[in-house]
């Protein structure tokens, strides 16, 4: 369970980094590329339509290049700290 939380928390904080890292270099004329990002979305139309409520559903995931960069160092840094950190299982 450690570990599990462990490798969340380390792809949570890439993913907060590189989104910080991408928008601080986007407009930089050398690191510009670190902030060129590429949205998937599913948005469908409205699901649920009564008059009083309206639901619908939908994803959007964006990712910059800084926050796919930063999610392989972390995975890296997962598993040569993980075995060291957490002796036994």
């Amino acid at each position: 369970m450690k570990r599990v939380l462990y490798m969340t928390f380390l792809l949570i904080v890439a993913v907060l980094l590189g989104g910080l890292i991408g928008n601080a270099v986007q407009g930089a004329a050398a690191l510009g590329w670190l902030g060129y990002y590429k949205t998937f979305a599913f948005e469908p139309g409205t699901f649920l339509d009564l008059d009083v409520l309206r639901l619908s559903f939908g994803i959007r995931f964006s990712a910059n290049i800084a926050q796919v960069i930063l999610i392989a160092v972390s995975i890296f840094v997962f598993y040569k700290t993980a075995p060291k950190l957490f002796t036994g299982k």
